[in-house]
């Protein structure tokens, strides 16, 4: 007998509340094993963002490149690089870079091992998502909103 999906959903997330209630080692093995599971069990807002997503949401399209006249510069290539499992925080990724306005493309890294090597190297350490500007790994998220803070970002994208 297979339960509907709200169900199954309500049933992981009660789950989840008790998991979440664990204290003490076992509360943390249980919850590394959860973990290491893919996190069937989570909360009922997870949940619904993963049904929003296997509905056909998708990461913000990149926006496409301003045209250069005589007063704009060319923009530098910047492309957010990510893995499926982190597909969930990229909107806040990508929140910096569409509040200053620069154009982007997001790539996922899933099932190109190529790339993935290559990112990985250059990151210098840096866990993914990851934004890169003209060929240079600037960080992540927090790397960026400092960037852009200090008008870094800017520079980098557009020259000085």
């Amino acid at each position: 007998m297979k339960l509907p999906t709200e169900k199954l959903d309500g049933v992981r997330a009660k789950g989840f509340r008790l998991l979440d209630g664990l204290g003490g080692g076992l509360g943390a093995r249980v919850r590394k094993l959860n973990d290491a599971l893919g996190k069937p069990l989570a909360s009922a807002e997870e949940l619904a963002d993963r049904r929003a997503f296997e509905a056909g949401y998708t990461p913000p399209a990149a926006k496409p490149a301003p045209v250069t006249t005589s007063t704009t510069r060319e923009a530098a290539p910047v492309i957010v690089y990510h893995l499926d499992k982190h597909r969930r925080d990229l909107p806040r990724f990508t929140q910096v870079l569409d509040a200053a306005e620069i154009p982007y493309r997001v790539m996922s890294l899933e099932g190109d091992e190529a790339t993935l090597t290559a990112v990985r190297r250059d990151a210098g350490g840096r866990k993914l998502p990851l934004c890169f500007i003209a060929g240079e790994c600037v960080g992540g998220r927090e790397e960026l909103t400092a960037m852009d803070r200090s008008g870094e970002l800017r520079r980098r994208v557009y020259g000085a």
